[in-house]
């Protein structure tokens, strides 16, 4: 008896720390069975060594006793919306808070506790106005300015996080989060003078931040400034030579910039400090093949499965180099072994069907894919690479009938709606084309590729060229390099009949993409539309030198510059 009077003892010690006992009105006593007249606190104490044992849902269940003995106690409730939101109802949790808030309306835990469960639910609107509320309540809180400006960020309002962060930075000049969080979502913005000075601010306050140091790089690659990129990954490895993150970053970085030898000798060392580790030569591997060394990165992929034959990840991605260095019958052996089951199995059977329609054995190619979907009938992605095959081998009819059927299992996968478009376009109907296209963009307003199709598919068949216009420039605002949209707005205009105009984009367009025949054609067209036959001819000749099959209207135009030019010499 005296030993449980002890443990009893001990286990109140404890809790005093973390309860505050003054928000509980003792009823009854603080300890007893269950068949005494107990208090609250001693069904708190249940509920807290039941949570801490991980029995929620009992947990739960004795704190509701806890209200029942003390209605009137908003620790305890908020405990118990605590419980329910470790127990993944949100939606009583959010009962409960909208009590407090009720007969407490100024309560700020409570009401943070609401900001942070409708952040939860997704309920943006509502998870700013209570934090806004209770930061009005508590005009100074850091925590408060955090939560609010990182739902703004999840909201993608960022203009109003990074005016939130700049006002908490001249509050409590001495957060380093503060600093920290102005600088990350100034580099959102693009703003980068901003975010570089916030992080070096961060750094000032906290030079052991290591986050803010990876947060500086990408800053430094935008703004052109290699040896500051360098620089700073070389100050990360300083304070830790074994930072693993650090060294493959400055290795890819040498890689992308063309200096290999200095990857070489990161990755070596790199090597050597973490011994071989399989996880991290793998990474070393896949930034090889990322950066297109595939020898390098299919060396080390034999390598490791030396030591372990039989993993399908490995077999995979030595596959894919072996693929790209048309070294086809080991990838063939690669991808094969791959076996059912494994998370590399159907991407390994696409790259097996791929392989064999390159090869010219599409009826090879196509039993892989039929093979699959016996297997998995109800994966959409099968339907959507078996028509692809079809497509590529120009049984368009076969490609529709594959696709829809993948549709019928996930009737809003834009993949396939976008696939299905393109196959229609293929198949010479325009209208099926345009509804497809059309579904996809209301199922995703930012598709770039559906706009840009719609777009270009208006301009081919000069109907809708406003619409095109618009749909194009919309593409074009979130790739606005892209050399294929480019050409697409040069050739709505060519529609309009501004040649002038079309011909500065179509020049651009084919300074982006430089080999790409249809561009070049376009481009044609457009100096022969300005009376400049030559520079037509010159750019119609470019365009036959690269364009491999139907050639004859191109031809046509050719040799009609041909003439009209001999005529006039």
């Amino acid at each position: 008896m005296v030993k449980k009077v002890i443990a009893a003892a001990m286990v109140l010690s404890l809790l005093a720390c973390t309860v505050p006992q003054k928000s509980l009105r003792k009823e009854g006593t603080t300890s007893g069975t269950a068949g005494e007249d107990v208090g609250p606190y001693y069904y708190y104490t249940e509920s807290y060594l039941l949570k801490k044992r991980g029995d929620t849902q009992q947990a739960i269940r004795m704190l509701r006793k806890a209200i029942a003995k003390d209605q009137g106690s908003i620790f305890l409730k908020t405990e118990l919306a605590r419980l329910y939101l470790q127990h993944r109802d949100e939606q009583a949790a959010l009962k409960i808070v909208e009590e407090i808030i009720k007969t407490h309306p100024e309560h700020v835990p409570s009401i943070i506790m609401l900001g942070s469960i409708h952040a939860t639910l997704n309920h943006h609107a509502e998870a700013v106005k209570a934090y806004k509320k209770a930061l009005t309540l508590e005009p100074g809180s850091e925590q408060i300015y955090l939560l609010l400006g990182s739902e703004y960020v999840r909201g993608r309002e960022l203009e109003k996080a990074m005016k939130l962060y700049q006002e908490l930075t001249r509050i409590s000049p001495a957060l380093f989060a503060g600093y920290f969080y102005l600088g990350s979502v100034s580099s959102m913005l693009k703003q980068y003078d901003t975010a570089e000075a916030a992080f070096l601010k961060c750094l000032e306050l906290r030079p052991d931040y290591e986050k803010t140091f990876f947060e500086l790089i990408p800053i430094y690659e935008a703004t052109g400034r290699d040896e500051k990129v360098i620089d700073t990954y070389k100050k990360i490895l300083d304070r830790n030579p074994a930072d693993i993150k650090a060294a493959i970053g400055l290795g890819r970085f040498y890689l992308k910039t063309g200096q290999k030898n200095k990857a070489e000798d990161v990755f070596n060392s790199l090597e050597q400090v973490v011994q071989s580790n399989p996880v991290v030569l793998e990474q070393i591997a896949l930034i090889y093949l990322d950066q297109k060394e595939y020898q390098k990165g299919a060396d080390i992929l034999e390598r490791l499965l030396k030591e372990d034959p039989n993993n399908p990840e490995i077999r995979y991605f030595l596959g894919m180099a072996l693929e790209e260095l048309q070294k086809t019958d080991e990838a063939i052996a690669m991808f094969e072994g791959v076996p059912y089951g494994s998370d590399y199995h159907r991407s390994a059977i696409v790259h097996l069907a791929s392989i064999y329609q390159e090869k010219g054995d599409t009826e090879k190619a196509l039993g892989l894919m039929k093979q699959a979907i016996d297997k998995d009938p109800n994966d959409p992605d099968l339907y959507l690479f078996l028509g692809a095959i079809y497509e590529e081998a120009q049984s368009y009819n076969d490609a529709i009938k594959t696709l829809k059927k993948g549709l019928e299992l996930k009737p809003d996968y834009v993949r396939l709606h976008f696939r299905l478009g393109v196959v229609y376009d293929k198949a010479h109907d325009t209208e099926q084309c345009i509804r497809e296209m059309k579904t996809v963009i209301k199922a995703n307003p930012t598709h770039v590729e559906a706009l840009n199709y719609l777009g270009y598919t208006y301009a081919e068949h000069g109907i809708n060229l406003d619409e095109a216009e618009e749909l194009i420039k919309r593409a074009m605002k979130n790739k606005p390099d892209d050399g294929y949209i480019t050409d697409s707005l040069g050739w709505v205009y060519y529609k309009k009949g501004l040649y002038r105009k079309a011909l500065m984009l179509l020049l651009e367009a084919s300074r982006l993409v430089p080999d790409d025949p249809t561009i070049l054609e376009h481009v044609g067209d457009a100096y022969v539309k300005l009376n400049e036959p030559k520079n037509g001819l010159k750019y119609y000749k470019k365009a036959a030198e690269k364009k491999k099959k139907d050639k004859v209207q191109l031809e046509q135009k050719i040799e009609s510059l041909e003439r009209l030019l001999g005529q006039d010499t």
